[in-house]
Formats: C-alpha cells, sequence, structure tokens
C-alpha cells in the first residue's frame, strides 16, 4: 500500500516539475517573442519618424498652414492689396493640440540641432 501510495505521489510530483518546466519554457518563448515585436516596433517607429507624410508631420503642415493665413495673409498681404482679412483663433482641444504640436516640433529640432553639433 505505501509502495503504490509512493509511487503515485512520485508521478504527482514528476508531472508537477515537468509541468512547471513547460510554463516556463512557454513563458520563456513569451517574452523573447515580445522582446522581437518590440524590435520590429521600434525600428517601423524610427522608419516612420520624419516621413513627409507621417501623423506628426501631417499635424504640423495644418498648424503651419494656420500660422501662415494668421501672420503671413492677414496681416501682410492683404493689408498691401487694401483688404481685411481675420483667421479664427484657435481655441480649446485644437489650441492645445496645435501647442503639443509646436512644442513637438521645437522640441526635435533642438535634439536634431545639438546631435549635429556634437
Amino acid at each position: 500500500m505505501w509502495a503504490l501510495a509512493a509511487t503515485l505521489l512520485g508521478q504527482i510530483v514528476n508531472g508537477a516539475i515537468a509541468d512547471y518546466g513547460k510554463s516556463k519554457d512557454v513563458s520563456i518563448a513569451a517574452i523573447q517573442s515580445s522582446a522581437g515585436l518590440a524590435a520590429a516596433q521600434v525600428q517601423a517607429m524610427s522608419l516612420w519618424i520624419g516621413h513627409p507624410l507621417s501623423p506628426p508631420s501631417i499635424m504640423a503642415y495644418a498648424v503651419a498652414i494656420w500660422f501662415f493665413k494668421a501672420v503671413a495673409l492677414d496681416k501682410v498681404i492683404a493689408p498691401a492689396l487694401g483688404l481685411h482679412w481675420s483667421t479664427d483663433p484657435l481655441a480649446g482641444e485644437t489650441a492645445a493640440i496645435a501647442g503639443l504640436v509646436v512644442a513637438g516640433m521645437f522640441s526635435a529640432g533642438v535634439v536634431r540641432f545639438l546631435k549635429q553639433a556634437s
């Protein structure tokens, strides 16, 4: 009786150890695959950033067009032609997003300049 109980207990312990080893292998494989996925995402982002049609660039174009309209057309060109144009001010979340875009583009330019200087 004790021999049968010891054999069953031994099989249960061996099965538990084997299952733990398999789960550890699965965890290691999952970590390695997530690291590979993260590396692929970093590579894709590095190719995407700086592309002229990336979303940050398109948002920067929109802010630049608004500033061009508000400053160059409304304050310089229109008065020279005898016209009175006015651009609505940015307000609410649009103003916050425009501020973030301008700050991001400015800081990216500063970082790029500092990298070239060193």
